[in-house]
């Protein structure tokens, strides 16, 4: 079996929730699978020391975002509503983390409908309810169980070169220099 992309995206960002209309065809015509792994930005700003300066600039730069990825969508044909405040996306990263390890097979179909009904419906992904309707019925005991541990897995590392800029340049076309360095997330306790 060849070897699986992994694509480390946030949810509330409107570029990673663009590049997955696309990314899921793109392996395919490779021959590679995917494997989805949610971070949460703010804690790799916050290992690398950042996190204050980063949200000094995401309050500058939210409203072009949302402009800039707007834009994008409607050159693509993809349904898009910005969200006026920052989603709370704990849950969904959860349940993701969780389904990549009981079900891998889920968590793409979950996460691809859960960002549309964030951002093709402006739904608050932080309601269980709303993550329900993403997922089969035979699977919803594992968003309580995911839910129950909030803990998303210690081994999980976030190469530094693959945060939201290299998302949107790879989308856009244009070319980056990936490095190798990772951070950890989480504890190592």
């Amino acid at each position: 079996m060849p070897a699986s992309i992994d694509v480390f995206f946030e949810f509330a960002s409107p570029y990673s929730y663009l590049a997955a209309q696309e990314l899921p065809a793109l392996a395919a015509r490779h021959g590679r699978p995917l494997r989805w792994r949610p971070i949460e930005l703010a804690k790799v700003w916050e290992e690398q020391g950042v996190l204050e300066a980063y949200k000094v600039v995401r309050r500058a730069k939210g409203r072009h975002v949302m402009r800039n990825a707007a834009r994008v969508a409607a050159d693509r044909g993809v349904s898009f509503v910005p969200f006026r405040s920052l989603p709370n996306a704990t849950a969904a990263r959860l349940v993701v983390h969780r389904l990549n390890r009981c079900t891998p097979a889920a968590a793409q179909p979950f996460l691809l409908k859960v960002w549309r009904k964030l951002f093709a419906e402006g739904a608050d992904i932080g309601l269980s309810e709303v993550l329900a309707c993403c997922l089969d019925p035979h699977l919803h005991p594992e968003i309580e169980l995911a839910q129950s541990n909030t803990q998303p897995p210690r081994t999980l590392r976030a190469p530094i070169g693959m945060q939201l800029p290299w998302v949107a340049s790879e989308f856009l076309g244009s070319s980056l220099t990936i490095r190798p360095t990772s951070v950890k997330i989480g504890s190592t306790s």
